[in-house]
């Protein structure tokens, strides 16, 4: 199944500029969709908060046709982007919105893929409190990110190095592993951290549920 949606995937962004595309198939294939797409539901109204180009959002619509997906991001030209690649699916749309300040609609589900870093601690948890207020009881937020702790230590520097070429002017505000626990744990999520460490990157996965 992996490799069939991820040819899908890839023929979304065949419209795209050579960056978009190689992009696309790149985090596809590091972000390893098909392990931590399983703790999603398959029902209801996913949120991408942070979404960028679109790529996970795009692969959950082509594994999940059930479900209806939203990805939402500040910048306007990855959302640009990621809208040319919809064609006539009818169960993903993407939005121009702040997380900060931008009300959830009710969903079951909530995806944010190497976005908290790029919000200071403080916007971190605000946006954490909504996404949990704005969750159906029993439902899910999945979180990946750069672990900061990780061994080898240049698996880390991997991991933020590769985030620096995306987001150049962006300052990162990494959390220790015990430290997204004990937040995620006090809002009120029962939570669960699953290492995906590979050779060169270094990331966890945090499943919270409500």
């Amino acid at each position: 199944m992996g490799n069939s949606i991820n040819n899908k995937l890839s023929k979304l962004y065949t419209g795209s500029d050579i960056y978009v595309r190689l992009y696309a198939d790149t985090r596809a294939k590091l972000l390893k969709l098909d392990y931590y797409s399983q703790f999603l539901p398959t029902n209801g109204l996913l949120i991408d908060i942070g979404c960028g180009y679109g790529v996970v959002a795009n692969y959950l619509s082509l594994r999940f046709p059930d479900i209806q997906i939203l990805g939402i991001d500040l910048d306007s030209k990855r959302i640009n982007d990621a809208l040319k690649t919809v064609g006539k699916r009818k169960n993903i749309t993407f939005l121009l919105k702040d997380a900060k300040e931008w009300d959830l609609p009710r969903c079951t589900g909530v995806l944010m893929t190497d976005f908290l870093h790029h919000v200071s601690s403080q916007d971190q948890e605000l946006i954490l409190r909504q996404v949990f207020n704005r969750l159906e009881n029993d439902g899910v937020l999945v979180i990946s990110e750069v672990d900061p702790t990780a061994r080898p230590f240049y698996r880390y520097w991997a991991s933020y190095l590769s985030d620096r070429a995306l987001y150049p002017l962006s300052r990162s505000y990494f959390r220790k592993p015990h430290d997204w626990q004990n937040t995620l744990s006090h809002i009120g999520f029962s939570v669960k951290a699953i290492k995906i460490h590979s050779y060169l990157f270094a990331g966890i996965v945090y499943i919270c549920q409500k």
